[in-house]
């Protein structure tokens, strides 16, 4: 939490650095329409600001697909595992112990 919040800090006084450096006036034009005319910091912050966001929403329908992949493989490890996970003591089935112990033991060559 400490550095996450000591990233944002120092990410916060770069940006106020560069939008106080970056005071010059431009004109966004989009097919002969101005779109935006402010300073050019914004432009940029902007410009980044919704390059991650397209890059993101490009990003879900793979995010999608792995989320179906993953709830398939685990219904089919769920139909592979047992119904009752904690059988009771009564239904458990154990061998009779050896009559002779030391008849059961095998020696090493």
């Amino acid at each position: 939490m400490g550095r996450t919040l000591l990233f944002l800090v120092i990410l916060l006084v770069v940006v106020t650095v560069f939008a106080l450096s970056n005071l010059s006036t431009v004109t966004v034009n989009f097919w002969q329409v101005t779109v935006y005319s402010g300073p050019l910091a914004l432009v940029i912050v902007g410009a980044g600001v919704i390059g991650a966001l397209l890059t993101y929403l490009g990003s879900l329908g793979h995010h999608f697909r792995l989320a179906r992949q993953i709830r398939t493989l685990e219904g089919r490890v769920r139909a592979h595992e047992p119904l009752d996970p904690h059988p009771s003591a009564s239904s458990l089935v154990t061998a009779p112990p050896p009559s002779n112990p030391l008849e059961e033991t095998r020696r090493l060559p």
